[in-house]
């Protein structure tokens, strides 16, 4: 029986009284990979930040909904914090790797540290936990980074480092935000390796949150994708990425370049509206080449077209699947 490590059902998020996420409601069983796409402000991080139990340092909290983390209810900052789930059951990687490191510590110091506040040295030294972690995550002379400051280390080996501090105290679930902004595509092919094969080989739960829907597709077996703070289609990558059915999925797909692609790239018209001018129904009607008047009666809800595929839009079964448009996902 599969054992579920995250599930959020119809969670909220405001910070300040604005409500910036409405209706998350997602699955990650102990061993499974999902990904989370959107353009910038979509709400990705903030979602990713209230499973990880930080939403507080920024503010903001759950207002709606509940979020369960290996079956204890953390939806609540306060019952997040006192369960103690954080780098040991969840832990979050952030985008930025250079601001997340101390640039006047040692990595070394990053890790030990990181190590005994986890109590995560599994009866062994810290400092050779720390090089065991370094070496885990392919690093080579691991000895010598400990000794080195983040500014010494390429963008692709400070990610490694994150990585390593990530799984210090081993999580059953990685959040990785971003971890392949601002690498080039073969240090970005190396990291979505190190990641798979932790997630394969620790059965460790991955949540990987991405605007590329290639490197998603890289690394998940099922995706969500998320616009004006809601999860508005989500499904199986596959199914999504090659048969997307909400016009925004099929907008980013057409906005994607790839090798081999001889179609003129489309752009999404307009931007996304802020929070505070969302509109009364689909947030994404605004831009959408398919709305119609009674696209702006009321949210839809996400409809069930399978097992493994949902989608909010109110025209679903109007508007046809063009198998072109994910082919070179």
């Amino acid at each position: 029986m599969t054992e579920t490590l995250l599930h959020a059902s119809n969670v909220a998020i405001e910070i300040a009284g604005l409500e910036l996420v409405s209706q998350v409601n997602l699955k990650v069983d102990k061993g499974g990979s999902v990904g989370i796409v959107g353009e910038t402000g979509s709400g990705k991080s903030l979602t990713c930040r209230a499973f990880a139990g930080s939403l507080a340092v920024l503010g903001g909290r759950i207002s709606r909904g509940t979020l369960s983390l290996a079956g204890r209810n953390v939806t609540s900052p306060r019952a997040h914090a006192e369960a103690g789930l954080y780098g040991r059951v969840v832990t979050l990687m952030p985008q930025n790797s250079m601001s997340a490191l101390n640039p006047l510590m040692r990595i070394g110091t990053h890790l030990t540290e990181t190590i005994k506040a986890l109590d995560a040295d599994g009866g062994i030294a810290p400092k050779v936990r720390a090089t065991e972690l370094l070496d885990r995550v392919g690093l080579r002379e691991p000895e010598r980074v400990l000794r080195q400051y983040a500014h010494q280390l390429s963008g692709g080996m400070r990610q490694r480092v994150m990585i390593a501090l990530a799984i210090a105290g081993r999580p059953h679930l990685l959040i990785a935000d971003e971890p392949t902004t601002a690498l080039d595509v073969s240090v970005q092919k190396e990291i979505l390796e190190l990641l798979r094969r932790l997630n394969h080989e620790e059965n460790m739960g991955l949540i990987l949150v991405s605007h590329d829907l290639g490197v998603v597709k890289a690394a998940t077996q099922s995706v969500a994708v998320m616009y004006g703070g809601m999860v508005v289609e989500h499904g199986t990558t596959e199914t999504v990425l090659r048969h997307p059915r909400h016009p925004y999925t099929q907008a980013l797909l057409r906005a994607r370049p790839a090798i081999g692609r001889t179609e003129r790239l489309i752009g999404i018209p307009g931007i996304p509206a802020s929070p505070d001018a969302w509109p009364s129904g689909c947030r994404f009607a605004p831009r959408c080449p398919h709305a119609l008047t009674q696209c702006n009666a009321s949210v839809p809800a996400l409809e069930t077209l399978d097992a493994h595929h949902v989608v909010a839009c109110c025209r679903v079964h109007e508007l046809t699947t063009d198998d072109r448009v994910g082919a070179s996902a």
